[in-house]
Order: structure tokens, then C-alpha cells, then sequence
């Protein structure tokens, strides 16, 4: 359900992480091979308890290139809606207005390239927790593969909302009142380094949301989701009686399960939504490799 207007949701940063925190949120990133912690797991870290029992679980999984493979899997299905239902414009004519030079332009199609990268990984990963409240998943058979993971060692730029410039902080307050969330994704606050790239994004993007296609676009990518969880090496499990066990409460128990659907949306729509800044910047490079090329 969406968070009601003025409820706040604690992150616990990578930064004031208490040691054992600090030491799961290095397996993570070295397991996913990003050069920081996604947003699902500070979630997470809320009820430690919880994120240790998790990561604990999901550990052998990720290790494996079975895990990578299903996720590209996923990435393919999510560029290949973006491709087939929207006629997505070529950023580049407008950035050229703002006179982006050729190194922004590098950076940030690596940062595109990143969470391009991510999103799918973390979704299976959220759509694995999901199922794994209800039952075990996965196709209960040890890891065939080794890991296939990408490292990424620039971390983004992610500006924070209260020190943001007008501009992009009306993006914000726009961005969560549509999605319901009460923070700015990781995505969109790396993106906002470029101002002028975020606001040219964001008047592509806004009114897609409110379409029937975007929507069934987004619900077709988590469903897609929630069918390759069963193709995950081993087996899956982590039963609400688990964490009751573990000394969690029923209100915490409700809100993490809370939570993970609403991470299993709105990482559906993030993975939309980097598809087709993907598809986009491409689109920009392409036309000036055509242009160099003299065609």
C-alpha cells in the first residue's frame, strides 16, 4: 500500500552502521559487485535481526552464476517492453542545449550503466524474499556456476534531498508523490547530479506513469520476476515462524513483509524507468557515432 503523507522510513546508512551491519553490508557489495549498498538493505538493516537472516539465506544464491544469468534475463525483458511500447526520444538534441560535455556525458552513462546493472539483481532478490515468506523456492539443486558478477569501483554521486537545488527537489517531491514512496530511489538521486539531464528525463517520463501500458509494462516485469525465482539454485526459505523464533515482533514481521512487496513494485518500475534512460543515452551515442561516421 502507498506511505501515507508525512511517515518517514529509516535507512540505516552504510556510514553509521553498527559493525555487524557494516561487516554484511561489505559481503553485499562484494557479492553484487557495487561500490555501495542499495537502498533494500538499509531498509532491511532497520531490523537487523531480519537483514542478518536474510543475507544469511540469499548468500549462496547470489554467489552464483545462475543468479546472474536469470538476472540478465530479466534486465532483457525489461529493455525489450521499454523498446516495444514507448517511442522513447533521443536525449541528446536537449542535453546539447545545456552543453553537456563529452566526460558528463561518459559519467553518466556509466552511472545509467550501473543501476542498469543492479536493478534487475536486486528485484530477483526482492521477489525471492517475497516467496520465501510463504514457502520454500528455488529449483532445490546446488549452484552450477560460478559467479558472473560485474565490479563497478566508481560510486555515484547521490545528491541528498534537503541540499538539493530547487529544481531537482520539485523532481523529487513530484517523483515520490507518484510513486507512493516516501524517498527518492538511488537512481534518480545519482541521476540528479545533471540537472538539466534529470528535468529533460523527467518530462519524458512523468506522463508515461500514469498509462495503462507503463503499468502493465512494470506488473508484467515483477511478474516475470517472480517466475525466474524458481529457477534459483537452492532452496529458499525463510518462514515468518523463523523470524518470530528469531525475537522479532509481529509488527516488525508485518512491516518487513510490507516493505518487500513494496520493493517488489517500485524495483519493477525502477527497472522500467533505467530501461528507457538506457535506451535513450543509446539512442544519443548512436546518433552521434552516425554523425562522425558522415551518414
Amino acid at each position: 500500500m502507498p506511505w501515507k503523507k508525512g511517515n518517514r522510513l529509516h535507512l540505516g546508512s552504510e556510514r553509521e552502521a553498527p559493525p555487524e551491519i557494516r561487516a554484511i553490508y561489505g559481503e553485499i557489495q562484494q557479492y553484487l559487485g557495487t561500490p555501495f549498498v542499495s537502498q533494500l538493505f538499509q531498509v532491511y538493516a532497520s531490523y537487523p535481526r531480519f537483514l542478518s537472516a536474510h543475507w544469511k539465506m540469499l548468500r549462496p544464491v547470489v554467489d552464483s552464476g545462475e543468479f546472474f544469468r536469470l538476472a540478465e534475463r530479466l534486465r532483457a525483458d525489461a529493455y525489450t517492453r521499454a523498446c516495444n511500447y514507448f517511442d522513447i526520444v533521443n536525449f541528446c538534441p536537449q542535453l546539447e542545449s545545456y552543453h553537456f560535455s563529452e566526460g558528463a556525458k561518459h559519467e553518466l552513462n556509466q552511472v545509467i550503466d550501473l543501476f542498469n546493472y543492479l536493478d534487475p539483481l536486486l528485484l530477483l532478490i526482492a521477489a525471492a524474499q517475497q516467496q520465501a515468506f510463504d514457502g520454500v523456492v528455488g529449483n532445490g539443486r546446488a549452484p552450477q556456476l560460478p559467479s558472473q558478477r560485474s565490479d563497478f569501483e566508481t560510486r555515484p554521486v547521490l545528491v541528498d534531498e534537503e541540499s538539493a537545488e530547487p529544481d531537482p527537489r520539485r523532481i523529487f517531491d513530484e517523483i515520490k508523490q507518484t510513486s507512493g514512496l516516501p524517498f527518492v530511489t538511488q537512481e534518480i538521486r545519482a541521476l540528479a547530479r545533471w540537472p538539466d539531464f534529470l528535468r529533460v528525463y523527467w518530462n519524458f517520463l512523468h506522463p508515461l506513469l500514469a498509462s495503462p501500458i507503463y503499468s502493465e509494462c512494470s506488473f508484467g516485469i515483477q511478474e516475470s520476476a517472480w517466475s525466474l525465482v524458481k529457477e534459483l539454485p537452492g532452496s529458499i526459505e525463510l518462514p515468518l515462524e523463523h523470524m518470530t523464533s528469531a525475537g522479532m515482533s509481529e509488527d516488525d514481521i508485518a512491516s518487513v513483509v510490507r516493505l518487500t512487496q513494496a520493493f517488489n513494485r517500485g524495483l519493477s518500475s525502477a527497472l522500467l524507468n533505467i530501461s528507457i534512460a538506457k535506451i535513450g543515452i543509446m539512442r544519443s551515442l548512436s546518433s552521434n557515432l552516425k554523425m562522425a561516421c558522415g551518414s
